[in-house]
C-alpha cells in the first residue's frame, strides 16, 4: 500500500472535508449569482442605452427638419435626456422651470433693468420638440403657456 491511505466505499467522510466542500460550493454559488446580477444589470443598460440613442436620433432629425442647430450629437443627446426626457420632462410646468424659460425671454439684463423681449418662434421650437419626442403628455401645458408670448423674426438664420 501507498504512503497515502486509500479511502474506500465504506469509509466515513472526515467532517472537515464535508465542511470544505459545503465552504466551496457556497462561495461558487455566490461568484455564479452575482455574475448572473452584473449580466443582467448590463443588459439592461444596453437595452436603455439602445432606446435613448434612437429618441436622441428621432430628436436630432426632428431639430434638423425645423432648421434648428444641433450642437450636440446622438451620444451627448442620448446622455443627457436619456429614455424619458430627463429634467425636461420631470416638471416642464413648475414655478422654476416657468421662471427660467422667462428670465431667457428677456434683455439678459440684471436687476431692476430686465425686460421681457420679443422672442423669435424658433427659440421655444427646440424645447417644443423635446417635449413631444420625450414627454408628449406634457405639450398640451407648454403650448398653453407659450400661447401667451409674442414672436417676431429677430433670430439670425446664419447663427
Amino acid at each position: 500500500m501507498s504512503q497515502h491511505a486509500q479511502v474506500s466505499d465504506h469509509e466515513p467522510v472526515d467532517d472537515h472535508d464535508k465542511r470544505r466542500r459545503m465552504i466551496t460550493y457556497g462561495v461558487l454559488g455566490l461568484v455564479l449569482l452575482g455574475l448572473l446580477i452584473w449580466g443582467l444589470a448590463a443588459f439592461k443598460r444596453s437595452k436603455d442605452s439602445q432606446a435613448a440613442e434612437d429618441k436622441a436620433g428621432k430628436l436630432i432629425a426632428a431639430y434638423q427638419a425645423a432648421g434648428l442647430a444641433t450642437p450636440l450629437d446622438k451620444d451627448d443627446v442620448a446622455r443627457l435626456l436619456g429614455t424619458d426626457g430627463g429634467s425636461v420632462c420631470s416638471a416642464p410646468d413648475s414655478a422654476l422651470r416657468i421662471g427660467l424659460l422667462n428670465q431667457q425671454l428677456s434683455n439678459g439684463a440684471g436687476g431692476p433693468g430686465q425686460r421681457p423681449v420679443t422672442v423669435d418662434s424658433r427659440v421655444i421650437k427646440g424645447q417644443r420638440l423635446i417635449l413631444q419626442e420625450y414627454c408628449p403628455d406634457k405639450l398640451a401645458e407648454f403650448d398653453e403657456f407659450v400661447k401667451g408670448l409674442k414672436f417676431a423674426d429677430v433670430a439670425d438664420d446664419n447663427g
